[in-house]
């Protein structure tokens, strides 16, 4: 899924970067960072050149953290692509991206992750990153899978558990995909699993209700999946 290029060590707050492309998406670039939330202070902002946005005015270090991270990561690639903007975050907490570039950006424990295209590719990124906890993705199955759903990923080939996170993650990334151009809440229950391949590391979702008038029932989306350690990542594009 991932091309590295460049991996290096940064920081007491980044601890780590590493920045290339998606292997089946040469036009999308990607950043992933592992950062320490103990290490953040409100200045780093300022230092990274981030903008600090009113919606963190009441926000805890904690949240103040994952956002920065997640920008630093988004600021490395349009650096990498000549691009001097940063991204903003709309009054819905949207990611705003600079002028023909889309984008997404997801964070959990210690990770950010961001990836980036330019508009004319005609991609519509979703990114997400989620941490294992095989409990929780047990009792919470029932909120985000339909039967028929559960009974697909039990017989891929994969542990249950994992299997579940791939879907729960793999719906979070394409509503991050979606919502810029629908512009309109959508639950778990809008789309279902159609397959997984766990040779290719791939999944082909199915929107089950209409978004638009071009986002049909029916409509499909092609998705990668990729386990990293304790934690899995997943991208529509």
């Amino acid at each position: 899924m991932f091309t590295s290029q460049l991996s290096h060590s940064s920081s007491a707050f980044v601890m780590h970067s590493e920045t290339g492309f998606i292997t089946q998406f040469p036009a999308m670039a990607y950043c992933q960072v592992a950062f320490d939330v103990t290490a953040y202070q409100d200045s780093l902002f300022s230092e990274y050149a981030i903008p600090f946005p009113p919606v963190l005015d009441k926000a805890v270090a904690k949240r103040r953290a994952e956002y920065l991270a997640a920008r630093y990561a988004a600021r490395q690639l349009l650096q990498n692509a000549g691009c001097d903007g940063h991204v903003d975050t709309s009054p819905s907490r949207e990611p705003v991206w600079p002028a023909g570039w889309c984008g997404s950006l997801s964070h959990t424990r210690g990770h950010a992750i961001a990836v980036i295209a330019p508009r004319s590719a005609g991609l519509t990124p979703g990114i997400d990153i989620e941490m294992f906890d095989a409990k929780t993705m047990r009792e919470t199955a029932e909120m985000f899978t339909s039967l028929d759903e559960r009974r697909l990923l039990a017989a891929c080939g994969l542990a249950y558990e994992t299997a579940l996170l791939i879907l729960f993650s793999a719906k979070e990334s394409l509503f991050k995909a979606l919502y810029p151009e629908v512009h309109c809440f959508f639950g778990f229950e809008a789309a279902r699993i159609c397959s997984i391949d766990t040779a290719a590391q791939s999944l082909t979702l199915e929107l089950t209700q209409p978004l638009t008038p071009a986002r049909k029932q029916g409509c499909q989306f092609h998705g990668l999946y990729l386990i990293e350690e304790n934690r899995v990542i997943t991208l529509i594009a």
